[in-house]
């Protein structure tokens, strides 16, 4: 039979110290906690200005042409006047925003300061918008936004929009892919139907993608991903679970998908995947 005297022996650990060893724990815990809340609300007020310059070949003919790109605000009023006050440096010859103006849980208030700050960028270029999923649901209320802002919606709609060379660009603003309000045989046509100016394709969801191969478009700015509002500090890649395109420019079937990271968030929360805004701009050809 086994000796279990030195086991019955075994002191045990008082038990004020246990519960002192439980105390410091669940201070530390709640500490670490409130660390990263602190760290993700700062990281999602700290707007970035990021510049992507396209490949010659993505816009033909639209070369110097400067586009402003943002998205997914989410009633995030400080940092769209921030936007408001950054954009005259951009010197933007057109600006896009990709949609989710508003979150669908929170009560819309306050809108004629979001329409003064959306005239403001209307005075600098002409601002086309999309709706996103978010959107649909107070859809008449953003229409209205829009339309007392000077914003031109497009839902299912194109637009030849007129270059400082004179050049046509034509601007195609879908519906909603997640919500099925997207109706891409309304405003687009096929791949091969021959001649026609660089398309650029307005599409909040960058999946939508995937059902327009056989339309005809050149480059597609889209958004919903956040970035995953959550990045590899070490990679600077965003990590999201929405889409293979997180964030930044992608080149798929010959044609380039851009992905902005947005402006606001849900929960108001971001980790190593600040928001941003996007100025894109097309590329010279290089001199022979």
């Amino acid at each position: 039979m086994a000796d279990d005297s030195h086991a019955a022996a075994r002191p045990k650990p008082p038990r004020d110290q246990a519960r002192c060893t439980r105390r410091k724990f669940l201070a530390a815990s709640a500490l670490a906690a409130g660390g990263a809340v602190f760290y993700g609300r700062w990281d999602a007020e700290h707007l970035e200005t990021n510049e992507t310059a396209l490949p010659p070949d993505v816009l033909p003919g639209m070369e110097g042409v400067r586009i402003l790109h943002f998205s997914d605000l989410h009633q995030h009023e400080e940092l769209l006047a921030e936007l408001v006050r950054r954009a005259p440096a951009l010197r933007p010859d057109l600006i896009v925003f990709t949609g989710d103006f508003i979150t669908d849980t929170m009560r819309l208030s306050r809108t004629r300061t979001f329409i003064e700050q959306l005239r403001e960028l209307v005075r600098l270029a002409p601002v086309y918008a999309i709706l996103g999923n978010h959107d649909m649901s107070k859809l008449d209320s953003v229409a209205r936004i829009y339309q007392t802002a000077g914003v031109t919606l497009l839902r299912n709609e194109k637009v030849d929009w007129a270059a400082p060379s004179g050049r046509t660009l034509r601007i195609i603003g879908l519906g909603d892919w997640t919500e099925g309000d997207e109706r891409p045989d309304l405003c687009m046509q096929p791949r091969d139907a021959g001649e026609r100016p660089p398309i650029l394709l307005l599409s909040h969801n960058p999946e939508s993608r995937h059902v327009l191969k056989n339309f005809a478009w050149d480059l597609m700015l889209a958004g919903h991903t956040h970035g995953g509002q959550i990045g590899n500090p070490f990679t600077g890649k965003c990590i999201s679970f929405r889409s293979d395109m997180a964030g930044g420019l992608y080149q798929e079937d010959g044609r380039h998908v851009f992905v902005t990271r947005g402006v606001g968030s849900i929960g108001n929360m971001r980790f190593f995947c600040p928001p941003e805004i996007n100025l894109i701009t097309c590329s010279a050809a290089p001199s022979l």
